[in-house]
């Protein structure tokens, strides 16, 4: 559906703005590249990286062979809009939480045969599905890679038990190229063991930056996340890449600061000369990082970047608007997105706040600001 932003953005302080059509743009940008038999999984953790969980999921249903969230929680919120797409948990689950995955029918991630026979015990009316993890290098869940053979011989015969998929995750790309090659290479070596064990299962290494760099080392699978909301990592691929949020805040205040006022928690920031400096209505408690003190980061107002002065504070962040005089209270300002010819992107931000964008959208506050849906989508 179509929604008219403009009556709603007039009464907000601080917002994002989630462009739909352009999920599904990005979606095809990777498939153009891959095999055209390779199927994929959205990954829509984190509340699809704090663009809704829900609406991203119907945006991208068409285009998704599947979707991948974190947690069991998510699973089910999921699975409540959308109850007709295999869903992946990519995280591992309690043993508490274990039944309610084997009926509800997601597919959970294992990482040792000790997990298996834990879900097997509630496979009584329908198959434990669940994807094997392979730690090839990430160090983080899976079964060793040297331990692969015999562990996945030792569950293929645990009954009860329906394996979705085999997977990998690759922890460099650009960092060290000869090291996710030889991750590659061993998924490789080992597809003919895995397909014979289980027939019809799945294999999935790759994601965004891999279906970037290297679409045509996809297996069945791919799950791209980042690429999806139209960030690129690395930043030379972006061109291809349509970034799908905004996000935005207001000006509440604006006033004529002489020279060597302090501005701010700490007093860091002394001006240098008669400033006009504006109060815009974001802070920390929204997610905008605190981080940004003292650093370039800078905001879009007409077009035009504002420098962030002093610290970034709970409710409110000062920029300098001295190149722009005639101001006003209530304009609009843009913290993520473009204004005319300038754009500021998640992955600047994360640059100026030294951590990385995924951090930058997952943080983004849904409880304390409104998201705005644009564009035609296949929400009834």
């Amino acid at each position: 559906m179509m929604i008219d932003i403009h009556p709603r953005a007039g009464m907000l302080r601080c917002w994002t703005e989630i462009q739909l059509d352009l999920l599904t743009l990005n979606l095809r940008e990777l498939r153009s590249q891959l095999p055209c038999k390779c199927g994929v999984i959205s990954v829509l953790k984190a509340d699809a990286y704090g663009h809704g969980l829900v609406e991203v999921a119907l945006a991208l249903r068409s285009e998704s062979t599947a979707f991948a969230v974190a947690c069991l929680p998510e699973a089910i919120k999921l699975q409540t809009g959308i109850p007709d797409r295999d869903i992946i948990i990519l995280g591992s689950t309690l043993p508490e939480e274990r039944q309610r995955v084997v009926e509800c029918g997601f597919i959970a991630t294992v990482s040792s045969v000790e997990e298996v026979v834990g879900y097997a015990k509630y496979a009584r009316v329908r198959p434990a599905r669940i994807c094997i993890k392979i730690d090839t290098g990430m160090g983080r869940i899976g079964i060793w890679k040297e331990e692969a053979g015999r562990c996945l011989q030792a569950l293929a015969r645990i009954p009860g038990i329906s394996v979705h998929s085999i997977a990998t995750h690759l922890p460099v790309w650009e960092e060290d190229l000869v090291f996710s090659w030889q991750q590659l290479q061993w998924m490789r070596n080992y597809s003919a063991f895995f397909r014979k064990l289980f027939p019809g299962a799945y294999l999935h290494v790759l994601s965004s930056t891999g279906i970037l760099e290297f679409p045509s080392s996809a297996f069945d699978l791919v799950r791209p996340g980042l690429a999806l909301y139209g960030i690129a990592i690395p930043r030379q691929h972006q061109h291809r890449l349509k970034p799908v949020l905004a996000w935005k805040t207001r000006v509440v205040s604006v006033r004529q600061v002489e020279k060597g006022r302090s501005v701010g928690y700490g007093r860091t920031y002394i001006t240098s000369k008669v400033s006009r400096l504006a109060t815009l209505a974001v802070g920390y408690a929204d997610g905008y990082p605190y981080s940004l003190s003292g650093s370039s980061a800078s905001v879009l107002i007409r077009g035009r970047h504002c420098p962030v002065v002093g610290r970034v504070t709970m409710d409110s962040t000062v920029v300098d608007v001295s190149e722009l005089p005639d101001i006003h209270y209530g304009e609009e300002v843009v913290l993520i997105g473009r204004d005319r010819e300038e754009e500021i992107l998640a992955s600047d931000m994360a640059g100026w706040a030294s951590t990385i964008a995924w951090e930058i959208l997952t943080r983004i506050h849904p409880g304390r600001m409104t998201r705005l849906f644009l564009g035609s989508s296949t929400i009834q």
